[in-house]
């Protein structure tokens, strides 16, 4: 009987052994399989909690975003640190780049129930794991257009007892109406000019969606030549990129004395005087009064982006936003030139061509029809060696060069100039040249490889091929009528470039 029963304890105690490996074989397989589940699942709270990277969140929203998901892949999270360059805790180093990255640390601890080895007494046991996640920040340059044009839609009438001054009125159709050209003058000195002033408040709201400094903005504005007014590396804060837009006002040609007889009145001196205007005509030079320098806006935008960008591998968006009511149809100076007004005013093609052409880029016979400096065709296209390469050919340029950066262009075609140009009739000119150019820019830079912006064919510079309705927004190309609706338009941007950053 003894022997039956050491048997018996033996027995136990092996059986207890056996179940004991078996345990450690089945729960620590599961506990195996838990933690590459746990690291994969870490990998995704990393990436949800950066994606939380958006106005009016803070690090809470943060933490709770990749709590949520870790608890959505069934984990009982039993402690959870996450970590930002808000509150990078011992990870500054990580963390805290320059310029900033959307980056997130995530540390978790997660209890795992045992089933076999519980006969052992083993409960539970707990893993542990990290995973650093990253969304795309974006760096943008803004680019807005004060040209004199932007102050065309300002009410002023012209004050009786002087000729050349104008002061504001609140009739829709002063008489005498204050000559065009003259109103920046005076609208820039009270902040009135419209529409810019709706323009300015609409591209600060858009400017307030990005999250900073993060997110980082650049601000370039453009007339006859293109302005920095902040970099990438200054546009960090929306304080900032306020001051910035705040602080531009709109191009007024009466402050130069070479561009002055395109406003008709000379305010060099601090008193304006009047001076003869300038008349289109044939032989008169009318390089010193356009002042829409896409080419050189353009430039400018892509040589912030090529040395203060960061780089591809961290992810980053490069993306430009571009308001403009005209079309091109002035460049940089061209320094190198042997002409010594291409040298002081840029691009302005005059050439002879065949019998009754007249003076293209110059002088079409007639001087209500425009533009100037460039030929009117969209869709004829010149080399930089061509005697007809113009002012829209030099930007078109500079978009192949953002197309090749894969840099992508927002663009907003403002007011009825974007295709109600007065061009000269026939030979092909477009009164829709502006818009052309302007759906171009962000057709081509929207990286799908596609001619959205066309109704048929594929080739935007075949003359055969036909562009969707004028006015109809297509790609990333919006049409703003008046200000009332640019609002709208910058909350749909911000909208699209948030959906890339989360592709």
């Amino acid at each position: 009987m003894r022997g039956r029963g050491q048997i018996v304890v033996l027995f136990a105690l092996m059986l207890v052994g056996m179940l004991a490996l078996t345990g450690l074989a089945m729960d620590g397989a599961r506990l195996y399989a838990a933690r590459n589940r746990l690291q994969h699942a870490l990998d995704g709270a990393a990436l949800a909690g950066s994606n939380q990277f958006r106005v009016g969140r803070t690090l809470a929203d943060i933490r709770q975003a990749a709590r949520d998901f870790l608890a959505a892949q069934g984990f009982d999270v039993a402690t959870i640190r996450v970590y930002t360059c808000d509150d990078p805790g011992p990870h500054a180093a990580e963390l805290c780049t320059t310029p900033r990255r959307k980056l997130v640390r995530v540390e978790a601890e997660v209890t795992i129930p045992m089933t076999f080895l519980r006969v052992v007494g083993w409960e539970s046991a707990r893993l542990s794991g990290t995973a650093t996640g990253e969304a795309a920040s974006v760096d943008l340059v803004l680019i807005i257009d004060n040209s004199e044009s932007m102050a065309y839609d300002t009410p002023m009438v012209l004050a009786s007892t002087n000729p050349i001054v104008c002061i504001p009125t609140n009739s829709p159709d002063p008489n005498p109406a204050c000559p065009r050209p003259q109103r920046p003058r005076f609208c820039n000195a009270t902040d009135t000019c419209e529409p810019f002033r709706s323009v300015r408040q609409a591209a600060m709201m858009f400017a307030a969606q990005m999250y900073y400094p993060y997110d980082r903005v650049a601000v370039v504005s453009f007339d006859r030549q293109a302005r920095l007014w902040v970099d990438l590396n200054g546009g960090t804060s929306f304080a900032t990129v306020q001051n910035a837009i705040q602080s531009i006002r709109v191009y007024d040609p009466s402050q130069n004395a070479s561009t002055a007889k395109c406003a008709g009145m000379d305010c060099t001196s601090g008193n304006c005087i009047p001076v003869p205007v300038f008349e289109p005509g044939a032989g008169n030079d009318p390089r010193p009064c356009p002042s829409s320098n896409l080419q050189g806006a353009l430039r400018l935008a892509y040589s912030v982006l090529a040395e203060q960008g960061r780089r591809a591998e961290t992810g980053a968006l490069w993306s430009i936003v571009i308001l403009s009511d005209a079309a091109a149809n002035t460049t940089d100076p061209s320094t190198s030139s042997p002409d010594q007004p291409t040298r002081n005013f840029g691009l302005c093609p005059k050439y002879s061509p065949p019998p009754a052409w007249g003076e293209p880029t110059w002088y079409w016979g007639d001087p209500a029809y425009r533009p100037f400096c460039q030929d009117g065709d969209f869709e004829e296209r010149h080399p930089s060696t061509s005697v007809r390469y113009d002012a829209e050919d030099a930007a078109l340029d500079m978009i192949d060069v953002l197309q090749e950066a894969k840099v992508v262009v927002f663009s907003i075609g403002y007011g009825r100039g974007m295709h109600n140009l007065n061009v000269r009739p026939g030979e092909g000119r477009d009164p829709d040249v502006g818009e052309k150019f302007m759906r171009y820019l962000a057709d081509s830079t929207d990286g799908d490889n596609r001619a959205d912006c066309l109704q048929s064919g594929s080739n935007w510079f075949d003359p055969g091929a036909v562009w969707k309705p004028r006015g109809q927004p297509c790609s990333n190309y919006f049409y703003a009528p008046d200000a009332s609706t640019l609002q709208q338009i910058f909350r749909e941007i911000a909208r699209r470039i948030f959906i890339r950053l989360n592709r």
